[in-house]
């Protein structure tokens, strides 16, 4: 609109000036031409005052604008800082609980492993005191058949022998080496050895 302004302003000046021209042309030295003559020259004036305002005016919109955009270019060159700083931020804070919860998974699965291996050894130590326990509770039942005096003597020799065969095929068949077994149930190593040949 400022622009505007000083457009018309101009082109009102230069109207004032073509009319002073016309009128020196004519040469008429009539009070009235003279009394236009000091109009055109206030109104000369007052249009030349108006378009130094409009020119300060715009000069300080200009600034303002200036001043403005520089501002507006700080808060955002602020903004992107900020903006950076905070993804840098963000992405250590999140490698750190990263790390701190692998760490712990870490943590817990192993002491998941120690258990599971505590707990197989307890397994396994249990089925053998189990077999110990299977093993004694049968020899008990041999021994009281070889002390009750209602079964014949040479039965419970022919039983315990028999349960010795037994013993010998079913530690075989576990993998324990025919010289253990042996030595365990008190048979002859070849015993074994034969057992051991009619069980493959």
């Amino acid at each position: 609109m400022n622009t505007t302004l000083l457009v018309v302003l101009i082109a009102v000046d230069f109207i004032l000036i073509g009319l002073v021209l016309i009128a020196l042309r004519r040469k008429k030295e009539t009070p009235a031409t003279v009394g236009i003559l000091r109009e055109l020259d206030h109104e000369h004036r007052l249009i030349k005052q108006m378009r130094e305002a409009v020119r300060e005016d715009l000069a300080m919109k200009h600034s303002e604008m200036k001043a403005l955009y520089e501002k507006v270019a700080m808060i955002a060159t602020e903004t992107d800082m900020e903006l950076k700083s905070g993804a840098q931020s963000l992405q250590s804070e999140m490698e750190h609980v990263m790390a701190d919860a692998r760490q712990r998974l870490d943590d817990y699965l192993e002491q998941i492993d120690k258990r599971r291996t505590g707990l197989s050894g307890l397994v396994k130590k249990a089925a053998e005191e189990r077999q110990m326990l299977q093993k004694a509770l049968s020899r008990g039942e041999k021994l009281t058949k070889f002390f009750d005096s209602t079964v014949p003597y040479q039965d419970v020799l022919e039983e315990l022998e028999d349960k010795k065969y037994v013993d010998a095929r079913h530690m075989l068949a576990r993998g324990i080496l025919p010289a253990q077994v042996a030595r365990e149930l008190g048979l002859q190593e070849a015993e074994v050895q034969l057992i051991a040949s009619m069980n493959s």
